[in-house]
C-alpha cells in the first residue's frame, strides 16, 4: 500500500461477531495497526465487563485513554482517531477501525456532522446533572418531541444521553463551530478511501454467543472488578452507568437479586446487539458479512485485497 493512496479499513458489527479476533489477523496479513471504537473499552480498569483485547504483539490505539469519572465526547474520539490515522499512514502502514460503537464510527466517515462539532457545555451540564431522569427527559421531549419519541428504552433512561441531546439542542454556535472546523476536517477526509465491512448475524445466533460471553465474564472475576472499581469511583461516574456494570447496581445495593442483575444484563445486550444491527444498517457505502456462512473470514479477506489493490 502507497502511502498516498491513503486507505483506511472499517470493521464494525454488533457485539459477539469476532470484530477484533479477524480484525488482527486481517492486520497481520496486511501491515495494519488496530484502532479502537468502542465507547465503553475508552474506560481504564474496566477490562472484564467491556470484553477488552490486548494482545501482547499487536497494539490496539483509544482503549484506557480515560478513568471512569471522566466524561469522553465522540467529538474528540473523531479528534485522536484522526490523529492516530495520520500517524499509521505515516508509518506506510493500513489503519483498521474496529469496534461497534455506531457513532464512532459515523465520525470517521461523515466528519462533518454538525453534532460532532458541538463542544460539552460544563455550566450547562452541571445544572442538568442534578436533575431526575424523568425531568430530562420532559426537557428533551419539550425541546423536540419528535426526536425524543425516536428513542428506544435504554436512550430514554441514560441520563448521560439525554444530557448530550439537550446540550445540542441548546447550543446556539453550532454552524459557527461546524463552518470553523469544516475546511480542516474536509482535507482530512478527501484524502480516504475506505472500505467498510460490516460484521452481522440473526439474532436468535448472536444472543447464543452473548449469552456464553456473559457468563464467561462472570466467570472472569466481573464482581470482583466491579467491587475494585467501587474503592475509587461511584455509580455516577460515567464509565459505570454503561452496559454490563450499571446492571449490577441494584444488586449491589441490595435491592435486586443477582439473578436478577444476570438476567437483565443478558436482556440489555440483546437489545444493544439489535440496536447496533440497526444502525450499520442504515450507513451507506458498508459490505456485510454473514459470520453464520463458511468462509466468512476468507471472504473479508478477498475485500481487503480488492479494495488495497485498486
Amino acid at each position: 500500500m502507497k502511502i498516498e493512496d491513503c486507505k483506511l479499513l472499517i470493521i464494525s458489527g454488533p457485539t459477539a461477531t469476532g470484530k477484533t479476533a479477524l480484525a488482527l489477523k486481517l492486520a497481520k496479513k496486511f501491515n495494519g495497526v488496530l484502532i479502537s471504537a468502542d465507547s465503553r473499552q475508552i474506560y481504564q480498569g474496566m477490562d472484564i465487563g467491556t470484553g477488552k483485547d490486548k494482545p501482547k504483539n499487536t497494539p490496539i490505539h483509544l482503549l484506557d485513554i480515560i478513568t471512569p469519572d471522566q466524561s469522553f465526547s465522540v467529538a474528540l474520539y473523531q479528534k485522536l482517531a484522526f490523529q492516530k490515522i495520520s500517524e499509521i499512514h505515516s508509518q506506510k502502514k493500513l489503519p483498521i477501525i474496529v469496534g461497534g460503537t455506531g457513532q464512532y464510527i459515523d465520525s470517521i466517515i461523515n466528519p462533518n456532522k454538525q453534532t460532532y462539532s458541538v463542544k460539552p457545555n460544563k455550566t450547562l451540564r452541571f445544572f442538568l446533572n442534578r436533575f431526575s431522569t424523568s425531568n430530562l427527559q420532559n426537557l428533551y421531549s419539550f425541546l423536540d418531541r419528535r426526536a425524543f419519541d425516536a428513542l428506544n428504552n435504554s436512550e430514554k433512561n441514560n441520563p448521560h444521553r439525554l444530557i448530550r441531546k439537550i446540550e445540542i439542542k441548546l447550543s446556539t454556535k453550532n454552524e459557527d463551530c461546524r463552518l470553523k472546523t469544516e475546511d480542516s476536517r474536509l482535507k482530512i477526509v478527501n484524502c480516504f478511501d475506505f472500505l467498510h465491512l460490516s460484521f452481522t448475524a440473526p439474532n436468535s445466533y448472536l444472543y447464543s454467543r452473548i449469552d456464553a460471553r456473559v457468563k464467561a465474564r462472570l466467570d472472569q472475576g466481573l464482581l470482583s472488578e466491579i467491587k475494585y472499581l467501587l474503592k475509587n469511583y461511584s455509580w455516577s461516574s460515567p464509565g459505570l452507568n454503561t452496559l454490563s456494570y450499571k446492571e449490577f447496581r441494584p444488586y449491589f445495593k441490595q435491592k435486586s437479586t443477582m439473578s436478577n442483575a444476570i438476567s437483565k444484563w443478558t436482556y440489555d445486550e440483546h437489545a444493544y446487539a439489535r440496536r447496533q444491527k440497526t444502525w450499520f444498517k442504515k450507513m451507506p457505502n458498508t459490505i456485510f458479512i454473514d459470520i453464520t456462512q463458511n468462509n466468512y473470514s476468507q471472504s473479508a479477506v478477498k475485500y481487503v485485497n480488492k479494495f488495497l489493490n485498486n
